[in-house]
């Protein structure tokens, strides 16, 4: 499934590299897309958007699923 979120947070590429490495630790996120000027992550995953939300946090970052 394919989500999109809004990481308002986010500012520097630290903030991308440690989504980047929470989110591939899982094995189910493909296609990972970060925008830090936009503050939008988007991914491409098997998990539901709970389980990504807890990702999120456990990287340290609020996010919210964008339609």
């Amino acid at each position: 499934m394919k989500y999109k979120f809004s990481v308002p947070d986010m500012s520097c590429n630290h903030c991308k590299m440690r989504i980047e490495k929470v989110m591939n630790e899982s094995g189910k996120v493909k296609d990972l897309s970060i925008d830090l000027n936009s503050k939008l992550v988007s991914m491409d995953s098997t998990l539901s958007e709970e389980e990504i939300i807890n990702l999120f946090d456990k990287a340290g970052y609020d996010a919210t699923k964008i339609s």
